[in-house]
């Protein structure tokens, strides 16, 4: 049931009456001119179900919601999902910008409430999120899955205490997750009998195939294929099967450790190259793709060099 519904019960029954006969009538013509069976659409184009309905006090504007929250492909398969993160999401609740903005479908929800959203999926990550571009996997024009059940909700004020108290153990979490990168480094090492001495830096540069020919030069586009993984072998990313990676060796885009085993190869080369976080992404967000003091491992082909 719409959170609309609540205004009903503080009026006189013919009025109550009317308003729930006029609502149902609406919400009637939306199931069924919806594109998507079981979804509802609002007035503003955001495609939405409701799973669970506790019948609480909604959020104000400015408030943070507290989330458990999964991103889900049109095909089902989940890619984020709160639960397995280390740190709880919580999200601001603003108002609607554009045509199928979730933010509606937020302002809906109360604590305890669940729903599920249908979205563009370029909207969603441009222009909710701030992302740069839409996930590598996912078409332009595709639509995508969120599915959000909210735990709490607090004001600015009420947040902003509980930041201090979250910033607090985030810098212990940061510690510990700095000393295991260093204990996982040394097992894996031993495990996979690494004995390859690491450069100045710190990056192990293992070559896999040796062909004669100048080593790449900072400033040269080069067409490569690589597969990159955490040491316990979860692959994060890979080119394998899909257009090879061009870049400038050298490049800012790129992470100190790839570009330094880039200016260790030439073309035709393979190779594998362990990346400590100190090249790699270093500290970075707790919640993010590559977690914080990550060790990353890479296996490289150069195919080409201009």
């Amino acid at each position: 049931m719409l959170k609309l519904f609540r205004f009903a019960i503080i009026m006189p029954n013919n009025m109550k009456f009317f308003l729930l006969f006029f609502l149902a009538a609406i919400l009637a013509v939306s199931c069924s001119n919806s594109k998507y069976p079981d979804y509802k659409e609002s007035d503003n184009g955001l495609y939405f179900k409701l799973v669970t309905d506790e019948d609480g006090v909604l959020p104000n504007v400015g408030d943070y919601m507290k989330v458990d929250i999964q991103y889900i492909t049109w095909t089902d398969s989940v890619f984020f999902d709160s639960k397995s993160e280390i740190l709880p999401v919580w999200i601001p609740v603003e108002k609607p910008t554009f045509r199928g903005d979730i933010m509606e479908g937020l302002a809906m929800l109360s604590v305890g409430d669940s729903a599920s959203f249908i979205l563009r999926t370029d909207s969603f990550f441009i222009r909710t999120i701030g992302a740069a571009r839409i996930p590598d996997f996912a078409a332009k024009d595709s639509m995508m899955y969120v599915n959000v059940k909210v735990l709490d909700i607090k004001s600015q004020d009420e947040f902003a205490q509980e930041r201090q108290l979250i910033d607090q153990d985030l810098e212990v979490q940061y510690e510990q997750l700095r000393v295991k990168e260093e204990v996982e480094m040394v097992d894996y090492l031993k495990v996979n009998n690494i004995n390859q001495k690491p450069t100045e830096s710190g990056l192990i540069f293992i070559p896999v195939k040796n062909v004669t020919g100048p080593r790449l030069q900072i400033g040269q586009k080069v067409k490569c294929h690589y597969t990159g993984s955490f040491i316990d072998g979860q692959i994060f990313d890979s080119s394998i099967g899909m257009e090879p990676l061009e870049v400038v060796v050298g490049s800012p885009d790129l992470i100190d450790g790839f570009n330094e085993a880039l200016l260790l190869m030439n073309v035709g080369s393979e190779a594998k190259a362990i990346i400590p976080s100190s090249i790699g992404f270093g500290k970075s967000e707790i919640n993010s793709p590559i977690p914080p003091y990550a060790t990353l491992v890479f296996e490289i082909t150069v195919l080409s060099a201009e």
